[in-house]
């Protein structure tokens, strides 16, 4: 028999805009609105500048007075563990200088893996088992390609630098990504060691980039470290993400004023993410990490997440708090 699911909600949308989600009584509030969905665990998202004050560590711990301060203001909500934490080394980050990073060039290596030691020395003493790092860039800033060689080795460096620590690395290949296309990013696990590289999938990431997320589960097995459920309506068949600013011509419906969002609930009618089979897959491959979910893009996320676990609730096979045989 296959061990159960286990689950966390991510906090990435409570914090759009940026300013939205600086106040303490706001973090709670988001917090404790996960715990009323019978979820006990989280995921931060990295960032930077005062303003994301729960994406960086040195901005929690000045917060929080330390690991275990913030870990008390967690528990006051009802969450007792952070599950992962999200991480794009190519963004400009204000404490590190501000520079453009390219996983692609190899002499801004030294620096990613710089920037990276906070974070992973966070996640371990906080106890979080995974570390998501985007692959590289968005494909409109690398028109020649990625180089897949130097990616793979800076994700090496990486995966060494979690694995020494106790924390999992997982890639991530969003809707964006230089490496969407699936000969790259099977290119990409080729040349990654797969005892420290894993990767990550995020179902509505995969679906609009044009790939059917049970059959990248089922494929790759083992090498699945992280999973971010969310659903999506639509796939980006004109390839919209290589435009210039892709960020914005296509996830915030520049290029197609109709298409507002392109993230939705789970359920969502029109949804072209079969989350059963999904749930169904991770147990096949005996997925042992834990399952993300997400309000990405909803304009409002607590509403959104308690649609998501009513939904997850009302499956047979989630396995989700709550639920039918739980």
């Amino acid at each position: 028999m296959s061990a159960s699911l286990r689950w966390a909600y991510a906090l990435n949308q409570w914090n759009s805009p940026p300013t939205a989600f600086v106040r303490p009584e706001l973090q709670t509030r988001a917090l404790k609105t996960i715990s009323v969905t019978g979820l006990d665990a989280v995921e931060l998202q990295g960032g930077s500048g005062r303003w994301n004050n729960l994406g960086r560590p040195e901005h929690i711990l000045l917060g929080h007075g330390s690991v275990e301060g913030f870990r008390a203001f967690l528990a006051d909500s009802g969450i007792r563990r952070v599950s992962s934490m999200t991480w794009d080394p190519t963004a400009p980050a204000e404490e590190e200088g501000g520079a453009f990073r390219s996983t692609s060039n190899a002499s801004d290596h030294a620096a990613i893996i710089e920037a990276a030691i906070p974070f992973v020395e966070f996640l371990a003493a906080i106890g979080a088992e995974t570390f998501v790092v985007r692959a590289s860039e968005s494909a409109w800033r690398l028109p020649n390609g990625p180089s897949v060689a130097d990616v793979a080795t800076i994700m090496n460096a990486l995966g060494r630098l979690c694995a020494d620590r106790g924390v999992r690395l997982a890639v991530d290949i969003d809707c964006l990504s230089a490496f969407r296309p699936a000969p790259l990013g099977e290119a990409l696990l080729a040349e990654t060691d797969p005892a420290t590289v894993g990767l990550a999938v995020d179902t509505a990431e995969y679906t609009v980039a044009g790939h059917d997320p049970v059959e990248v589960l089922l494929a790759h097995g083992e090498r699945i470290a992280h999973v971010q459920l969310k659903d999506a309506r639509a796939v980006d068949s004109t390839e919209t993400y290589r435009r210039p600013f892709a960020e914005s011509a296509l996830l915030q419906g520049a290029a197609d004023p109709g298409m507002e969002r392109w993230f939705f609930e789970l359920g969502t009618p029109g949804g072209l993410v079969d989350v059963p089979t999904v749930l169904e897959a991770l147990r096949t491959i005996g997925y042992t990490g834990t399952v993300v979910v997400e309000s990405d893009q909803s304009p409002t996320p607590a509403t959104t997440a308690l649609l998501n676990a009513w939904y997850l609730r009302s499956l047979g096979n989630a396995d989700f708090p709550g639920g039918r045989g739980r």
